[in-house]
């Protein structure tokens, strides 16, 4: 009918989050690298990795997390 709201705009409902495209994975894992370079670089690759992981991106968003975490323990290593 035309007075009903569309499945989405129902109270309750809420809408599927967008897609997020595979080039914006790879930047999440890019940052993740650098941190082997600027281990503060962690902070934005948490992010990055929370934001992946809330979207729908599991996978990719641990994997990300985890990354960052391995990069910035052996910058730190190598370091010293």
């Amino acid at each position: 009918m035309a007075g009903e709201p569309a499945p989405d705009e129902r109270a309750g409902v809420d809408p599927e989050p967008p897609e997020i495209p595979a080039r914006l994975v790879v930047v999440a894992y890019a940052l993740a690298v650098l941190c082997a370079v600027a281990p503060l670089a962690i902070l934005g690759a948490g992010f990055a990795g929370a934001v992946l992981f809330g979207r729908g991106r599991r996978g990719a968003g641990a994997g990300v997390v985890a990354v960052a975490a391995l990069c910035a323990v052996l910058g730190i290593a190598l370091r010293s």
